[in-house]
């Protein structure tokens, strides 16, 4: 059986590019599923459900964000960007 070449490394511009181990890859999948439980458990509410619709407008500079699940809930979310101030509010019905 033949034996597996060394990965050459690509020049990019003028800075080499060397291929991404598979360790250096183990590395950023775990960090990426870090982040994402991390986001999963940010709003436990809406993790798993069904999506039925989701709807958005935006009124006199804000935006409003709607999403309809097929159990009947809604999470909304508004957003409203003043020139002297940003805020944000988020709702789960």
């Amino acid at each position: 059986m033949p034996r597996k070449k060394k990965p050459e490394a690509v020049c990019d511009g003028d800075s080499p590019l060397t291929p991404i181990t598979a360790k250096e890859r183990r590395k950023i999948h775990k960090s990426i599923k870090k982040k994402y439980d991390g986001f999963r458990r940010r709003c436990p509410e809406v993790h798993g459900k069904v999506v039925d619709f989701i709807t958005h407008s935006i009124e006199d500079g804000t935006l409003y964000f709607s999403v309809r699940f097929k159990d009947k809930t809604d999470f909304s979310l508004r957003y409203a960007c003043d020139i002297s101030r940003e805020s944000a509010s988020l709702t789960v019905r």
